[in-house]
């Protein structure tokens, strides 16, 4: 169990509306000591931390955040039961849907606001949406995820959860046929090549760097098997699937290129 102190004081000092300098003169000793256990170059004595933690009326349990750590071991374990239930094929028929639903409703229950199991509900709810037939539970489905994404919203200042909300919610308003809410939506989501999928290729190193490309691979070949299935969908022929002009300016060869195709549809 690690405890990052570090950070932890530094955002329940902020949170007080407390600078460094006040904290350090309630303890005697110079703000460069409380500069330095901020930016984890040191560890203030055990024996300052009961007085650290009542400055800020909070447990010294909660200082170092013991609270916090348990709570995201919890999700751990949830996560990985989750994750031996779904594997996020929906077209798969043991895809196990409802009872990823169920895991997850109850983990919101036991660890309430966690907006990770939020937007994997809300995922879970729009894709059964779009697997039924009954307009009734559709529309609650629905409505179940739009609540989940607005809650998001509300209360993440991280770009990854609302994100993953803003996508959520642009398939929601797609499916139900509100196209300029959507199309918002869209034009405000970046590109794959701004994707953090992607920038984390120039950052990763090593095993670290391999293990994101492949599954960037991965990523990527679903995308284009998923936009080829669509375009057989509609009833667009196999010879009218290539864009020439866009692979002569990516330097992809159009012979290669429509052997992928011929993969997928076959």
């Amino acid at each position: 169990m690690e405890i990052k102190l570090s950070s932890k004081l530094k955002s329940i000092r902020r949170s007080k509306n407390a600078t460094q300098e006040q904290l350090a003169q309630h303890l005697g000793i110079s703000s460069q000591a409380v500069s330095k256990w901020e930016r984890d170059e040191g560890y203030p004595d055990i024996t300052l931390l009961p007085k650290i933690a009542g400055y800020f009326h909070i447990t010294v349990d909660e200082l170092l955040g013991v609270d916090e750590i348990a709570k995201e071991e919890r999700i751990d374990e949830i996560t990985t039961v989750y994750n031996n239930i779904r594997h996020h094929v929906p077209l798969d028929p043991g895809w196990r849907i409802d009872e990823g639903i169920d895991l997850i409703r109850n983990a919101l229950q036991e660890l309430p606001g966690v907006f990770f199991f939020e937007q994997l509900l809300a995922a879970d709810l729009s894709w059964k949406a779009e697997h039924i037939d009954d307009e009734s539970e559709k529309e609650k489905l629905y409505s179940e995820a739009l609540e989940l994404c607005e809650d998001i919203l509300s209360r993440s200042t991280e770009d990854r959860w609302r994100d993953a909300a803003k996508q959520i919610l642009l398939v929601v308003y797609s499916s139900l046929g509100k196209t300029e809410k959507a199309l918002d939506l869209a034009y405000q989501m970046p590109g794959p090549r701004g994707s953090l999928e992607y920038m984390l290729t120039y950052i990763l190193k090593d095993e670290e760097l391999h293990c994101r490309l492949k599954l960037n691979a991965v990523l990527y070949y679903q995308i284009f098997r998923e936009s080829i299935l669509k375009l057989k969908a509609d009833g667009v022929m196999q010879e009218n699937m290539v864009n020439h002009r866009e692979l002569e300016i990516a330097g992809i060869g159009a012979e290669e290129y429509c052997v992928a195709i011929e993969n997928v549809l076959q």
